[in-house]
């Protein structure tokens, strides 16, 4: 049984592969290029459809009949390698290099800047929790794989499993000093890092406290 489904699995990254390598197809086209019949071509691309790896649309044929037609969605791009950390590290390298260290800490300091105005809009009204909430679910839409807890009044933990950035990091260390300053900027309180994923543990963790009314009342306008 499990071989089976390991070459059912086989089988659709064949047909993955083969829909991006062609843009789009119909199930005709992919089952005489794949030696397969129509009825277990159609079985592959419910699946993949089910997934939200492949979308369908009825293209017409003149006088013929309309054909559906098959081609792969966003997400089925996670199948295919990418070069985006090399990239950026190549890039931040380059303005260290070209430009100084103050040049990159201006840089990264404006690209994080943006990212709170993007958020801040999202937290508007809301209280701690809410947006301790609303940021752990943004978290997690960038890639950082974040849950969040309650460990008393006015106090949360916000876990970040995985890093996307972590190439990255490794070379650009001020990545994480521009984090911590995004999570006390939207939440609007006091942030601790109790884990930290480049010191070697398994998680970067964050501890978070309401602000009491002095220090409210001291902190710089923002």
């Amino acid at each position: 049984m499990e071989r089976g489904l390991n070459v059912n699995a086989s089988t659709r990254m064949r047909v993955v592969h083969r829909l991006k390598q062609w843009g789009s197809a119909t199930v005709a086209d992919l089952a005489r290029d794949l030696n397969l019949s129509g009825v277990s071509l159609r079985r592959h691309l419910d699946i993949l459809e089910r997934d939200h790896l492949v979308t369908a649309y009825v293209q017409p044929r003149g006088r013929g009949r309309p054909v559906k037609v098959y081609r792969l969605t966003e997400e089925a791009d996670r199948f295919f390698p990418e070069r985006y950390s090399e990239f950026a590290v190549d890039v931040l390298q380059g303005v260290r290099e070209i430009f100084g260290e103050r040049a990159l800490r201006r840089l990264l300091q404006h690209w994080t800047g943006k990212l709170i105005e993007r958020l801040k809009g999202r937290l508007m009204g809301k209280s701690l929790r809410e947006r301790v909430q609303v940021l752990t679910e943004a978290m997690t839409e960038m890639g950082f794989l974040a849950s969040w807890r309650c460990v008393g009044a006015g106090r949360f933990i916000l876990t970040q499993a995985h890093c996307p950035l972590r190439r990255i990091v490794s070379v650009c260390p001020e990545l994480c000093e521009q984090e911590l300053r995004m999570h006390e900027e939207v939440l609007q309180a006091c942030v601790t890092r109790e884990c930290f994923m480049p010191h070697g543990e398994a998680v970067c963790q964050y501890q978070i406290r309401r602000l009491s009314s002095r220090a409210k009342a001291l902190s710089p306008p923002r």
